[in-house]
């Protein structure tokens, strides 16, 4: 008979903590050495707030960094995408609530070649009309999609109500279909010139950089990055009036819903213990509301809760789905279990495990790393966030938990969206 294997306890973890140097045009360089990571993972991320956009010009920072590798004044057109594929890299771009992000994935041994790419994309692209046209009607056929999923509607009605309306971040990031519809080519070109700049940016260079030097390609790929836009800082998050409201649907099959509550960001002393509640409520797949919900009374394939921190501030919402002739039931039942019975030992130990024990299998990869320096750079946290976030969840307890979470989340205070086909709903606690 084999003999049972000895599992040994596991070896202490430290997210890992980079080299900085700072650039005179005002970036900053990150450097994560991973040896034996050769694909390098590089993450530029730019102090471009979402309220950096014109007014009435919503989308144009998605448009804009779509765009950005369809074409180069020194690579036109199809050109550059053959100069990326050259060297083995990919590119890729994205907007998020604070900061944009234009990622590249490349062997370790074409990083000179794969910087310079990025640097043309991003301080000197083409901006062709046809181009941005293109990458324009793409998003407004992303629109009528994201539109045609209930799921999507009732996150989006949520944020509203979570949010002060006249802020940004509480429409969609990537545009509406009136504001995308509107955009020109000149709008994204100008857009570009007014809003990227080195100033407060950081670029995250992550993979095994033994032999390379790192910090030089660097400088030599955007040391002539002029540095003559200051950029904006994000609003100032004000939450908004909780309402509750039916979103109509016609035709729809079942009843997306949604309830949010305004809530913190990373730096809030009860972070960690709101991790911990919300894992315990609804984080975990044996969660309380999953137990209850799914597995006792089959309202619903699955309940979620999550928080979305901002910078500062941010939001914790609930989502789940059912046929529509059970909603009130489950809502009803849902503000039970969100006012039940305190937190046991039990219940948080099992949450710390599920937070904390993947993080080596979570962070393996150069490209996780980057990700995470992205995050810290966005939220402005401390290098060393994750490993001493780790360290505050497992000192989480039952009371402090609790606490927390009952100090931000309660039934009478939510904000509900459901969007559903009214004419097969029941009468719900708030319908008009």
């Amino acid at each position: 008979m084999t003999p049972r294997p000895c599992v040994q306890p596991h070896a202490d973890w430290a997210f890992p903590i980079p080299d900085v140097t700072r650039l005179d045009t005002g970036m900053a360089v990150w450097t994560y050495d991973l040896p034996g990571q050769f694909i390098l993972s590089c993450d530029l991320v730019l102090e471009l707030p979402l309220n950096t956009e014109p007014e009435g010009l919503d989308g144009v920072a998605t448009i804009a960094v779509r765009s950005l590798d369809e074409g180069t004044l020194s690579h036109p057109g199809p050109e550059f995408a053959k100069a990326l594929e050259s060297v083995g890299a990919v590119f890729n771009g994205l907007v998020g609530l604070s900061t944009t992000q234009c990622l590249l994935d490349l062997p370790y041994d074409s990083l000179d070649e794969g910087l310079e790419l990025l640097a043309q994309a991003v301080t000197a692209p083409a901006f062709d009309e046809s181009d941005v046209a293109r990458i324009t009607a793409n998003r407004l056929a992303e629109i009528e999609q994201q539109q045609s999923r209930g799921s999507y509607v009732a996150s989006t009605a949520l944020r509203q109500t979570l949010l002060a309306e006249d802020l940004r971040i509480s429409r969609p990031a990537g545009g509406t279909w009136e504001s995308v519809s509107a955009l020109h080519p000149s709008d994204v070109s100008r857009f570009h010139d007014s809003a990227y700049t080195p100033s407060g940016a950081t670029l995250i260079i992550a993979g095994d950089l033994s032999g390379i030097d790192a910090v030089t390609a660097v400088r030599q790929a955007f040391g002539d990055w002029n540095p003559c836009v200051t950029p904006l800082s994000p609003d100032a998050i004000a939450p908004g009036v909780p309402t509750r409201q039916i979103v109509h649907r016609e035709g729809a099959v079942q009843a997306d819903i949604r309830m949010g509550w305004y809530g913190i960001d990373r730096h809030d002393p009860r972070w960690a213990g709101l991790q911990v509640g919300l894992a315990i409520m609804g984080g975990m797949f044996n969660s309380r509301l999953n137990t209850v919900l799914r597995e006792e009374k089959g309202y619903t394939y699955g309940v979620s809760m999550n928080s979305h921190p901002f910078r500062t501030g941010g939001i914790i919402d609930l989502a789940t789905s059912t046929r529509t002739s059970a909603a009130c039931d489950l809502i009803a039942d849902t503000m039970e279990i969100l006012a039940g019975a305190p937190f046991t030992q039990d219940e948080v130990d099992q949450a710390i495990g599920y937070l904390t024990l993947s993080a080596p299998l979570a962070f393996d990869t150069a490209e996780a790393v980057s990700s995470q320096a992205a995050t810290l750079a966005a939220a402005c946290l401390p290098l060393d966030h994750v490993t001493t976030s780790l360290a505050a969840l497992r000192r989480v307890t039952p009371e402090s938990a609790m606490d927390a979470f009952t100090s931000l989340i309660t039934g009478s205070d939510a904000s509900i969206v459901v969007v559903a086909d009214q004419s097969d709903l029941p009468n719900l606690p708030f319908a008009s």
